[in-house]
């Protein structure tokens, strides 16, 4: 099977040694499809038919088929990007070789088509070069192409249709056209109509001034006789075109005008459209009618169909006499969908409230189980007036338009509630509740999702002259406030930031606090213990909390304190690898120690030697004869130790001891009021 070449259609023959061909008619060297698939080649040589015909949108179908088959066709996708851009070779009269020229513009580079990425990525050696040179080639082209169309002035309608026959006679379709456009010119429109408007373009790539009149004109007009003539190449290559940009731009309009043929002998693309026939007495004067309507009178938003009704409402009062006046009395109303929003919302946010609720902890429903103590009162005053504002502002989205302004205030007091939270959290070691989560999401969706108003201006009644001026006069002020102010853009910039920055830093600060571990590595030279339970509180000198330890945590006991607080009279003081220092209960249903041997034994009674005995509850071991030295055991209450050397430090002296299980290090003596050891001298 031998495959034909993409410029003229003649045969290829593979360049030995290369993933290229070179076609044996016009000597063009070209990228070859690598396949042995019969079905495959087929379709290639088919879609080369199509493409060459220039039917580029049945070349483009064909080459689909052929990646439905198999995906990794490259010059499949090639296939897509020639038919995209409309790529025809034409002998260039300098060089003598083919050369590529478009007959689709697209705005966006060839360079950042998806398929010639593709391309870019899986191919290789010559043909990769190849690839790369045609690229170049018709992004040049296609900068020209806009270059050239920027500098055309806008058209109002472009009529597409068929200029000659098979025998290269002028087709009827034509002079229907040609009748059109007089028409539209005569009534001060702008009309493409190729005939003409291309007649002094002679010797000049058309292609720049067909996409500049498809991308402005308002209407395209398809004028046809027979079947043939509107699915002819050109013809369709045009309409086509214009159908994506319609699908872009909804002012863009498009009707089918027919002659001598059955509308059902139209293309299917043209269904849904409201199509002319000519074939009727008057049809030339509907025609020009129908395009004056959509390019003199284009569909007005709904705001200004508002104002406009709303203006007739307010000016528009009928006297019926004896002081009876007939007025339209203006109501206005959110859209069903947005009350059923914001109902939902509060419904989300009582949801929130009711999962960690109790009637004793009810002012500080969005925080969960411990910030209810004392010490995070700050949390729960700030989160519960959030809350409360939130709650606020949604009853405030439901009353009136006058209020639902006032929202939006409300919002960004919210807003500077949320980062104080966030930055009390992080002071406090604390973590906050969905319930929390929920009511900054709700602030959001508060501030982003804004309905139009609906406004009822066909309710008619008939009052007397003073129930008439009030009427009036409130219609007068919901007109004047119809239209809501925009937002300040520096104050949104603001908004949307800073609590997208509090939310990431606070879920930062969580996400640390919750699954990043605070444990000290383990060391068995150290006094360390095992928590045993999860959420143990840390404490400073004040017994305040700074923070919280987890089930499994392992740290090294700094420093040991008696004392009577929350049922618990032993605290090992620790610090975390976040930096958090304090004490924690050191009971043994909550912690338990790592190395039980660092619980030190003591020596036998030696009388040849000079030793001491505890007399306090338990003495610190440290690994210097400093305060700030880290323990390394503890030694209790009537135990005796060999003193092995003395260092005075100040008024305080040092002992150094070892133990029986090999732990060595320093004791201090205590002071005058409170001592800690008893010296056993030698006898």
């Amino acid at each position: 099977m031998v495959f034909k070449c993409k410029m003229c259609g003649g045969d290829i023959e593979v360049i030995e040694g290369t993933n290229t061909g070179k076609c044996l008619y016009c000597k063009s060297v070209m990228t070859l499809p690598i396949s042995d698939n019969e079905k495959i080649i087929n379709l290639y040589n088919r879609a080369n038919d199509l493409r060459l015909d220039n039917e580029f949108d049945k070349a483009y179908t064909t080459y689909e088929s052929i990646l439905e088959i198999d995906e990794k066709q490259v010059e499949a996708h090639w296939g897509l990007v020639l038919c995209r851009y409309g790529v025809e070779y034409v002998d260039d009269p300098k060089t003598k070789k083919k050369v590529p020229t478009c007959h689709r513009t697209l705005v966006s580079s060839i360079l950042s088509d998806k398929d010639y990425k593709y391309i870019i990525k899986n191919s290789y050696g010559e043909a990769l070069e190849l690839y790369k040179k045609e690229a170049e080639q018709i992004g040049e082209i296609q900068k020209g192409i806009l270059e050239i169309s920027s500098k055309e002035k806008p058209y109002d309608v472009f009529i597409c249709y068929k200029e000659t026959d098979d025998k290269g006679e002028r087709t009827h379709d034509s002079v229907i056209a040609e009748d059109i456009y007089n028409d539209l010119t005569e009534a001060g429109y702008k009309v493409f109509f190729a005939r003409i408007t291309l007649e002094d373009k002679l010797g000049k790539e058309y292609e720049p001034y067909i996409y500049s009149a498809l991308k402005s004109a308002r209407v395209m007009l398809v004028v046809g006789t027979t079947k043939e003539n509107f699915e002819a190449v050109w013809v369709k290559n045009e309409w086509s075109r214009y159908l994506e940009f319609m699908k872009k731009d909804k002012s863009k309009s498009l009707i089918p005008v027919y002659s001598k043929i059955d509308a059902y002998r139209m293309p299917a693309d043209f269904a849904n459209l409201q199509a002319q026939c000519m074939d009727k007495i008057g049809a030339m004067q509907d025609l020009v009618r129908g395009v004056k309507k959509l390019i003199d009178e284009p569909k007005t938003t709904s705001d200004e169909d508002l104002e406009k009704r709303l203006e007739e409402a307010s000016d528009g009062v009928k006297s019926l006499g004896n002081g009876k006046y007939e007025v339209t009395q203006v109501k206005e109303k959110l859209p069903t969908w947005y009350i059923i929003f914001v109902i939902c919302l509060i419904l989300i946010l009582f949801e929130a409230k009711g999962a960690n609720l109790s009637m004793e902890d009810a002012v500080a429903f969005y925080v969960y189980g411990d910030l209810f103590q004392p010490e995070f009162i700050e949390i729960n005053i700030v989160v519960l007036i959030s809350s409360l504002l939130v709650f606020l502002a949604l009853l405030f989205r439901l009353i009136s338009r006058k209020l639902f302004k006032i929202s939006y205030i409300i919002c960004y007091i919210v807003f500077v509630l949320d980062v104080i939270t966030a930055l009390l959290c992080i002071r406090h070691n604390a973590i906050i509740s969905i319930g929390w989560i929920i009511a900054v999401i709700c602030e959001l969706l508060l501030y982003f999702v804004n309905p139009k108003w609906h406004i009822d201006a066909s309710l008619k009644t008939i009052v007397n002259k003073e129930e008439k001026d009030k009427i009036q006069a409130k219609n007068n002020k919901i007109r004047n406030e119809f239209t809501f102010k925009v937002k300040n853009p520096i104050k949104f910039i603001f908004f949307l930031l800073g609590t997208v920055a509090s939310i990431l830093v606070y879920f930062a600060f969580a996400w640390n606090l919750l699954f990043t571990s605070q444990s000290n590595p383990i060391d068995d030279s150290k006094y360390q213990v095992k928590v045993l339970v999860d959420d143990l509180k840390i404490r400073d000198e004040n017994f305040d909390v700074v923070g919280k330890v987890k089930k499994g945590d392992i740290y090294t006991v700094l420093d040991l304190n008696y004392h009577s607080f929350s049922n618990c009279s032993l605290w090992y003081k620790i610090k975390t690898n976040r930096e958090i220092s304090g004490y924690i209960c050191g009971q043994t249903n909550y912690v338990e120690p790592l190395n039980p041997e660092m619980s030190l034994q003591a020596n036998e009674r030696d009388t040849s030697v000079k030793q001491l005995v505890v007399v306090n509850d338990f003495v610190n071991v440290r690994d210097d004869s400093k305060q700030n030295g880290d323990i390394v055991g503890v030694v209790y209450k009537d135990e005796i130790y060999t003193i092995l050397d003395e260092e005075k430090n100040g008024s305080r002296t040092w002992y150094k001891i070892r133990t029986n299980n090999d732990v060595e290090g320093y004791i201090i003596d205590g002071d005058t009021s409170e001592k800690y050891v008893e010296i056993l001298e030698a006898e």
